[in-house]
């Protein structure tokens, strides 16, 4: 019993501090120390070293030259990189689900599609993102294809964090409602090579605006140091 609530410990204590820099409570480039993160947390030194381990193997965390910590920073090339891998992976993931989903499936993302475009009409920037991300995560299960979903899943966090990071910073445009309505639609049809297209295009789009986010922010810094 121990031995089990040690374990809930360490995993709590991970899946809190993970959180925390995919919500961007802990900002891109933000130093951090054991003291000031336990204290968040309000856990002990154990857990959290083990939870910090794990998530500079994942490269939320990054150990300086120096011995510091601090969080991952959001680059365009990262970015960019994981937006085409996920086009491509989720482009044969769409294809498949349009294969394979039942009436069942297919009701279950039109209610899903409702709760995008009611978080997408309140301007719930944030809920938009999850709502979305549900979607995706809704297609890879009734895909079928678990090791396409195994290698999508070491991404979708970071893909996540990226999301909720650009959303912060600006609105999502009514094109990527628009998209997810037709992805849907292609698979309610069978309609396998378009909903193939339909998801790269949906994602090399939300890339686009992810880059546009991240350099016009970019460039907001640099005049804000000035010369």
């Amino acid at each position: 019993m121990v031995i089990r609530s040690r374990r809930l410990s360490k995993d709590n204590t991970y899946y809190a501090l993970k959180q925390k820099i995919i919500d961007s409570e802990l900002e891109p480039n933000q130093a951090v120390n054991e003291e000031n993160l336990a204290a968040l947390l309000g856990v002990s030194r154990t857990p959290l070293r083990e939870a910090i381990q794990r998530l500079e193997n994942e490269d939320f965390l990054v150990r300086q030259p120096n011995g510091r910590l601090r969080v991952a920073s959001v680059t365009i090339k990262e970015v960019e990189e994981v937006f085409l891998i996920r086009s491509m992976l989720e482009g044969y993931i769409a294809r498949s689900a349009a294969k394979h989903a039942t009436d069942k499936d297919i009701l279950h993302l039109t209610t899903m599609m409702e709760r995008i475009k009611h978080s997408f009409q309140l301007g719930d920037k944030q809920d938009f993102v999850s709502y979305g991300f549900e979607f995706h995560d809704y297609l890879s299960e009734i895909s079928e294809l678990r090791t396409f979903e195994k290698v999508l899943n070491q991404l979708r966090d970071h893909s996540l964090r990226y999301c909720r990071y650009v959303s912060m910073h600006g609105d999502w445009n009514t094109q990527a409602d628009e998209e997810h309505n037709y992805i849907l639609q292609m698979i309610a049809d069978k309609n396998e090579d378009g909903a193939e297209k339909a998801m790269r295009d949906h994602i090399l789009s939300s890339l686009s605006t992810a880059l546009a986010r991240i350099k016009g922010m970019e460039e907001n810094e640099i005049d804000h140091i000035g010369p």
